[in-house]
């Protein structure tokens, strides 16, 4: 009897089928002893076997050496026995059998026959196929729960009578117990029930749940149904094949786009959408211009979905369908390029198509160019060049009509002439297009000053704040005037007027702006100062010095903060004294600024005033101090880590990090443990990391890794911990990756990237394509850039990419083989582009990646980079195996130029497999 299963046994027989073995199980179950059964031949101890057509199973295990199985659901038993308990279902027990070939060197010398009693398995199903048949819901959900763990249930039929129950919980537990089952039994148990039951609502969809989440391969059966008589099979099928995400179904779904079908039809447009399937680009596009809006709608959809550019001109006259306009409108500006532009201002010149409608279309192909080639003002031009006085009158009208402005208004931007300006100056008082009004008026520059003083007298305070800010930003002297007036007469727009006048620098406001220097608001002082500062009026150093002596401590402080941004000669000795003022507001800015100046008395003072003075005063000494002697300000500094004000600590501890003290580490490491203010705790932290050194990590890692520690100091930690460059900080930055708090997993990815090291692209890749928040992904893509960007490429470790063998920088390789993943790629071929020339040798390699898709994205990044060698490396692609990746490589050829290509591109048109790339090719060869 076996040890490890007491209802399993085995016995041997020679190649003559005489017995050789025969077990104490066996002995049990039958009543045969082994010393009657051995050396009998099997055909006498079963001597039904030959007419059960068993024999000849034997005889093929022995002549082919292949292993033959007897499935009780067909054979029940190979050798007839009483079951070992009273059964109500079965006289013989049921026995699930294996024989497998004995081979002794090469030969076939027997077999080996395992004979296991499933009996009681069989028994427990029908008894479940029972409670399925309960009016209980509870018992049926039982019996399902059981059936899906059976090795392969007797009777199919109670699978699929399982699968369309009225309860949802008990199809539900069909589904997920028989998909994560799988196997090839699975397999065909479900392709005979969607064939024989999918008229079954309840069983069909379980049945394609199942399909969808079994690792089963399905795609040739599925194939198969497309091509069936039943026309509900077929459209099933089809559903099916773009949720099973196989690219073996392309093909047999761009024929089931001309099934007679319109439902078939949709089902294959969904797949294929789903799939990306660039190869249907030509016949999605042909139903998209059918008429008919049940295919064309989802056509377009798809179109839009699979991204592939070749075709999107022919989709513009769809904009004239008041049906298909909408989904038209969306797949053109996310696939449209330059050539449509003149199309779209047509209709927009004409008025045939709303407005804002086109507007839309214009300001996403514009967005989109100058967010991937930085390149917008190409849309912009065209607009410019071909929209008629009736086109921009039809805008403008869309503004006076409309609330959705943004769009217009974005084009409006694009054009001149008076009746435009005026109207983009008017906008000014709008929310939502105020931002874009004030860029475009600072385009125009002085020409539209006069509407922006008119606009000072608006009514809205935020639009006469707006103008304000504008007319700064314009820097037109014409504006002084009025701007200055405003700092007397409007109160609330005292600060941006002297913001917008220190952008302009004209001496006529010098009188106004000083007298302001006393005001008893804070933003008002500083602004004049600022503007003040800005001007640099001949005469400020005589007037300068006659405020630091003024009655008013306001007065002075101001004086000494403009008294120090110039290091006025005359003033220095004033300054200094200023450090006694009786009023702590002037001490405070006195001590602030002297740090600058090169005199002996400076550090006196500032010592005495971190001694002595108010906590305000002796927080600026300690921040004035990161400005002195690296060696003087030490003892001063380390004296005032236990000064009794957080706020003295917090500077101290920052001037400290500058200075980069490695004695300060055991005092810092105290304030960071146990200081009662946790923006001391935070400063310390963020020294030691400056700092560095293998202690300061030790100390850093307790405060990453800490699971109880505030989340603002792990933060810090962890950040600090990218700044040490220490190799010792890697594991624990390794180990906040698999913290549950998004924002520490953000930290130390930017860690990783700042501290770099063996391993590091290869961590941040992993981060990159295996978590699922947004801003980590990001993060990490955005650490790999950095880590490229901060390095030198002479000493750039290169590693050999796992995917095609070719050496790159770990990083690159890392950001190129993220591209991929559909979710990651516009983000890794952003980053890229951003590498510029300097890398393009390793993008020029990665041309040869085995993946289509990456190829794709990496012609992506270098049009982007849009440099002459980028364009030659891109000729290179014009000779991919893959249709998709040529016409990528032929579209990007046509934005850069094809003079690297032309005699190419002229072979291309005669002779490439492909309709779409040949297409392309010749449009290039005609621009």
């Amino acid at each position: 009897m076996s040890d490890s299963n007491p209802n399993i046994s085995i016995l041997i027989t020679d190649s003559q089928l005489i017995v050789r073995s025969w077990d104490a199980w066996l002995s049990y179950a039958t009543g045969i002893k082994s010393e009657q059964a051995c050396g009998q031949k099997l055909t006498t101890i079963i001597p039904d076997l030959e007419t059960r057509g068993l024999l000849q199973r034997f005889q093929q295990v022995l002549r082919e050496g292949v292993i033959e199985t007897l499935a009780p659901t067909f054979h029940h038993y190979l050798i007839p026995c009483s079951p070992l308990k009273p059964s109500g279902h079965f006289e013989y027990m049921q026995q699930w059998v294996t024989i497998s070939p004995l081979r002794e060197n090469s030969r076939i010398v027997g077999t080996v026959v395992t004979i296991e009693d499933v009996t009681a398995r069989l028994e427990r199903e029908r008894d479940l196929a029972k409670q399925l048949a309960s009016s209980n819901e509870d018992e049926r959900l039982r019996a399902a729960q059981l059936l899906t763990t059976e090795k392969e249930p007797e009777d199919e039929q109670t699978l699929v009578k399982a699968m369309g129950d009225e309860s949802w919980r008990v199809r539900r537990q069909m589904v997920d117990g028989l998909a994560l089952r799988g196997g090839k039994e699975t397999t065909a148990t479900l392709l005979r029930t969607l064939r024989e039951q999918h008229r079954n609502v309840g069983v069909l969809n379980s049945v394609l749940q199942v399909m969808a989440l079994s690792k089963t391969d399905t795609i040739s059966a599925l194939i198969e149904c497309l091509n069936d008589p039943d026309e509900d099979l077929r459209i099933y099928a089809a559903l099916t094949l773009g949720e099973q995400q196989d690219i073996r179904a392309i093909p047999a779904l761009i024929k089931a786009l001309a099934d007679p079908n319109v439902n078939v039809q949709y089902h294959a447009i969904d797949a294929l959408s789903q799939l990306r399937a660039v190869e249907a680009v030509d016949a999605l596009t042909a139903l998209a211009e059918s008429g008919n809006f049940f295919v064309a709608f989802p056509a377009i959809e798809a179109l839009r979905r699979i991204g592939n550019p070749a075709g999107a001109h022919r989709l513009v006259h769809l904009l004239e369908d008041k049906m298909l306009r909408q989904p038209a409108a969306k797949a053109l500006g996310e696939l449209g390029d330059e050539e449509i532009v003149a199309k779209l201002v047509n209709f927009l010149n004409l008025g045939t198509v709303p407005v804002q409608l086109l507007a839309t279309i214009l300001a996403t192909l514009y967005q989109r160019y100058e967010k991937v080639y930085r390149e917008g003002n190409q849309i912009a031009d065209i607009v410019n060049q071909t929209i008629t006085p009736s086109g921009t009158q039809n805008l403008l009208q869309a503004l006076r009509e409309n609330n959705e402005l943004s769009h217009s208004v974005l084009i409006l931007s694009w054009l001149e002439g008076e009746a435009v300006e005026r109207a983009i100056t008017q906008l000014l008082n709008n929310p939502t297009t105020r931002e874009l009004a004030v860029t475009t008026l600072v385009r125009y520059g002085t020409r539209v000053s006069k509407f922006l003083i008119e606009q000072l007298q608006a009514e809205d305070l935020e639009t006469r704040r707006a103008a304000v800010f504008t007319l700064g930003k314009i820097g037109d002297t014409r504006a002084v005037p009025a701007l200055t007036a405003l700092l007397k007469t409007d109160p609330e727009l005292v600060v941006t007027s002297a913001e917008a006048l220190a952008q302009i620098g004209d001496n006529r406001a010098f009188e106004s702006l000083l007298s302001l220097i006393g005001s008893r608001e804070s933003a008002v002082r500083t602004a004049a100062i600022a503007a003040l500062n800005s001007i640099g009026h001949p005469d400020m150093e005589s007037r300068i010095i006659t405020y630091l002596g003024d009655l008013d401590a306001l007065v002075r402080e101001s004086a000494v903060q403009i008294s120090g941004y110039f290091a006025f000669d005359r003033c220095v000795d004033l300054v200094l004294a200023a450090c006694h003022d009786t009023a702590e507001n002037v001490r405070r800015a006195a001590v602030e600024h002297i740090a600058y100046l090169e005199d002996e008395r400076v550090l006196p003072l500032i010592a005495a005033a971190l001694q002595n003075d108010t906590a305000k005063v002796r927080s600026v000494a300690a921040r004035a101090l990161e400005q002195m002697d690296r060696e003087q300000a030490f003892p001063l500094l380390l004296t005032a880590l236990n000064d009794s004000d957080a706020w003295v600590r917090y500077y101290t501890a920052r001037s400290i990090g500058r200075h980069r003290y490695p004695e300060a580490l055991e005092p810092l490491a105290t304030l960071a443990q146990s200081d009662v203010a946790n923006q001391v705790r935070a400063a310390a932290i963020e020294a030691l990391g400056h700092i560095g050194g293998d202690k300061a990590v030790m100390l850093l890692a307790s405060f990453a890794l800490a699971t109880d520690a505030d989340r603002d100091l792990a933060y810090t930690a962890i950040s600090a911990l990218g700044e040490t460059k220490q190799p010792s900080a890697l594991p624990p930055l390794r180990a906040v990756l698999h913290s549950p708090v998004p924002l520490l997993r953000v930290a130390a990815s930017r860690a990783l990237g700042k501290c770099g090291g063996a391993g590091v692209a290869e961590t941040l890749q992993w981060v990159a394509a295996a978590d699922t928040e947004p801003l980590v992904v990001q993060a990490a893509i955005d650490a790999l850039l950095q880590s490229l960007l901060q390095s030198n490429a002479n000493t750039v470790v290169l590693q050999k990419n796992r995917s095609h063998g070719t050496y790159a920088p770990a990083a690159v390789a890392a950001l190129i083989d993220l591209t991929a993943e559909p979710t990651r790629r516009e983000a890794c071929v952003t980053a890229l582009a951003r590498l510029g020339v300097g890398h393009l040798e390793w993008l020029a390699r990665a041309l040869s990646h085995p993946d289509a898709q990456v190829r794709g994205a990496v012609i992506d990044a270098l049009t982007r980079i849009k440099h002459p060698q980028a364009s030659a490396i891109l000729t290179t692609a014009l000779e991919d195996p893959e249709s998709s990746v040529r016409l990528a490589a032929v579209t990007a050829l046509g934005y850069l130029g094809n003079r690297y290509a032309e005699r190419k591109l002229i072979s291309m048109v005669r002779s490439d497999p492909d309709t779409a790339v040949r297409r392309a090719a010749q449009k290039i060869l005609q621009m």
